[in-house]
């Protein structure tokens, strides 16, 4: 069992739940809690999150200044313990994360897209990503023991969040009335994912009739050899919150500049767009300018759809701002540079010595050191499933 769950059930009592991810996640972990003895309590904050849990559960429906005397009000009455919430940075999760940080009493609990996608589900206390408290020290994962990972598939959990989320959405909409003050983290209307959605479903569809042809290509060295730079969503925490930046359009122009300048010449970078973000950006206009602005424009490659497991086993290096696709290069034993805030970002692991540096003195992670941190990570923090997967069970046993 995840190191973090077992404390949770062992040491708190009296649980509240605040947002989850779209669909009935929080529903079934709460189920399992009070089946391990834990009281469970859940505050709404929306349509949405009333839906997906209606039965014992209260509505927060006021202006969010106000939220912070409901919460210790709340945590008052019902004496409680332990907050759980899906994702740190939402404005209602910053508050309830300053009120436990301000009482001893209190613990806070995170869950998230799991480190080892993607089959696995990340449940942290205190912070994820940025906020994570895995160590970075390199020492201390010196005497951490190597254990075996659970590595099989399972279900694609795609289409199972697309439906979540349009029900999730058309509740919200539905519910407004109630919920008029609800500040959400995205764009709520309905009709704006639609039409992205479609949009996403066109270029993926357009992306399976190209892509054969990169495949082949990056299989036969015909980039070789290549950089790989994943972008991520630009609109995700990931880059809003734990990057310097804040905007993926930085780092693109960032790393070609740079890319040009220092790599070798004979390298290529390969720009590979987020699978998540196909119908919400498109920066193919952008980087073809840079490119030609600094002379790289035959050496800079924009794709899409091709999987990650591909490039990685021809890629020389990865660029990363915080990806997990950083840890999925490190398992391939390649250089990789974090230019944002990154649990993984050890010394021994990742490149230190800055960007421009990295083109030609990236070195590979130390294979043990890797084994070490992924263990520890592995029992510390992960759990086998998927959070939207429609027949989700809690595999925790």
């Amino acid at each position: 069992m995840n190191h973090y769950l077992h404390e949770l059930i062992h040491t708190q009592k009296n649980i509240l739940f605040l947002q989850g991810p779209v669909g009935p996640f929080f529903k079934k972990v709460a189920e399992w809690l009070k089946k391990s003895g834990c009281n469970v309590y859940k505050i709404n904050l929306n349509g949405g999150d009333e839906y997906f849990y209606s039965k014992n559960s209260v509505s927060f429906c006021k202006s969010v200044e106000k939220f912070p005397q409901f919460l210790q009000d709340y945590i008052y009455q019902h004496s409680i313990d332990a907050i759980i919430v899906f994702g740190d940075c939402r404005i209602y999760h910053k508050i309830a994360k300053s009120i436990a940080d301000s009482n001893p009493n209190l613990s806070f609990w995170v869950f998230e897209e799991g480190y080892l996608r993607p089959h696995y589900i990340t449940f942290e206390k205190d912070g994820v990503n940025g906020f994570s408290l895995l160590p970075k020290n390199h020492d201390f994962y010196e005497n951490i023991g190597i254990t075996s990972i659970d590595k099989s598939n399972g279900k694609s959990h795609y289409y199972s969040m697309i439906r979540y989320s349009v029900i999730y959405y058309i509740f919200m909409l539905l519910k407004k009335y109630k919920y008029s003050n609800y500040i959400h983290h995205r764009k709520t209307s309905l009709s704006f994912y639609a039409s992205h959605w479609v949009l996403a479903l066109i270029r993926r569809l357009k992306s399976k009739l190209i892509e054969p042809r990169l495949i082949k290509n990056v299989i036969n060295n015909e980039h070789k050899p290549f950089y790989i730079f994943p972008l991520q969503c630009n609109q995700d925490f990931q880059i809003q919150e734990h990057s310097p930046y804040h905007s993926m359009k930085s780092y693109i122009f960032r790393v070609i500049c740079s890319f040009s300048l220092f790599a070798d010449e004979k390298s290529y970078l390969l720009i590979k767009h987020h699978p998540m973000d196909e119908g919400f950006n498109n920066y193919n206009r952008l980087i073809k300018k840079l490119a030609n602005r600094y002379g790289v424009s035959k050496r800079v490659i924009y794709i899409h759809g091709v999987s990650m497991p591909i490039i990685l086993r021809k890629a020389i290096g990865l660029v990363t701002v915080n990806s997990t696709c950083g840890l999925s290069a490190l398992i391939h034993g390649l250089p990789v540079i974090a230019l944002g805030k990154a649990h993984y970002d050890i010394k021994g692991l990742t490149f230190q010595n800055g960007l421009n540096r990295f083109w030609k003195e990236g070195q590979k992670p130390d294979t043990q050191l890797f084994e070490r941190y992924r263990s520890y990570l592995y029992n510390k923090s992960q759990i086998k499933g998927s959070i939207y997967y429609a027949d989700f069970n809690l595999n925790i046993e």
